[in-house]
């Protein structure tokens, strides 16, 4: 099959495009020819090597796929011609296996079918953002009529967010720049924005603190708990620079009652999850921004 490879830590220009690389071996997984993926930041990281390294090269990289089924088992649930995506753990570092290619092998528990109306060639963009921002909100068990506040909201993970914050009931102010915050508003259905570069958002709700707050920006957490209610939810996404130690403080801080919740999300792969997403996707309720299809060969 055709992959794209590396067999050392570096720049885009260790990237490698294979024509004859071997098939995953499947065992016991669904085989899918991919139609679909997409470049995430952990893909520049770990090909970069400052988010660690695969235990041996070469690597594939790439963790989400859409495409059809080209074989499962006679006692998976899904057939061969079905339309499904996933999030393959080709973003860990621990395998050799990526989506950066025309085949994947892939655990049954991690893939969703598509609803009628969603498109295979670009639904390979949404799972890795799509879990991202909805483990995040889980993770503050949230419920209609809270108030979510969203930085990043432009951002791949945050436009996401808003959307599902939207949908699930709640009242959601997002952070943006100057050429974004209309958009966020007008485009993704926020409540409110706030231009970060106009207002300072901790004098803006210093009096009218948020029920939840996601934040996947670096040293960001103090403005982040400036605004949130004590009894409400701090949902960090984890990134290159999160300081675990500020978060695990946080953590114990809720524990002896003081302060409120916090969760930091590393998103894991979940078939369960994102067909619940992608149903939101199919009755309209979330989009994926999508600002260029690339076409291989």
């Amino acid at each position: 099959m055709q992959a794209v490879v590396i067999h050392r830590h570096g720049p885009p220009e260790v990237l490698e495009f294979i024509t004859d690389y071997p098939l995953p071996t499947r065992a016991g997984r669904v085989l899918v020819r991919l139609r679909s993926s997409s470049v995430n930041p952990s893909d520049a990281g770990i090909c970069e090597g400052f988010m660690g390294g695969p235990l041996k090269f070469p690597k594939i990289l790439g963790g989400d796929l859409a495409g059809i089924v080209e074989e499962a088992d006679a006692s998976s649930k899904f057939k061969k011609g079905d339309a499904v995506a996933a999030l393959a753990p080709g973003y860990y570092t621990d395998t050799q296996e990526g989506t950066y290619a025309q085949y994947a092998a892939v655990e049954e528990d991690h893939l969703a079918r598509l609803p009628e109306g969603v498109s295979v060639d670009t639904a390979g963009g949404v799972p890795l953002v799509a879990l991202t921002a909805w483990q995040a909100l889980m993770a503050a068990s949230p419920h209609q009529g809270q108030r979510l506040l969203v930085f990043a909201a432009s951002g791949g993970v945050g436009h996401i967010a808003v959307q599902l914050g939207k949908a699930l009931g709640l009242y959601v102010v997002g952070v943006a720049g100057p050429s974004n915050a209309a958009w966020v508003k007008e485009h993704l259905g926020a409540d409110e924005v706030v231009d970060y570069s106009k207002q300072d958002i901790t004098k803006v709700y210093a009096e009218d603190p948020f029920d939840i707050v996601m934040d996947c920006l670096a040293d960001n957490v103090d403005k982040s708990i400036s605004v949130l209610k004590p009894s409400g939810h701090y949902s960090h996404i984890g990134n290159a620079a999160t300081n675990k130690d500020v978060i695990k403080k946080l953590q114990d801080q809720h524990k002896q009652g003081k302060g409120p919740s916090t969760s930091n999300t590393l998103v894991q792969p979940n078939g369960a999850q994102l067909a619940e997403i992608f149903e939101l996707i199919a009755a309209g309720k979330v989009k994926l921004e999508v600002a260029k299809v690339i076409v291989g060969a």
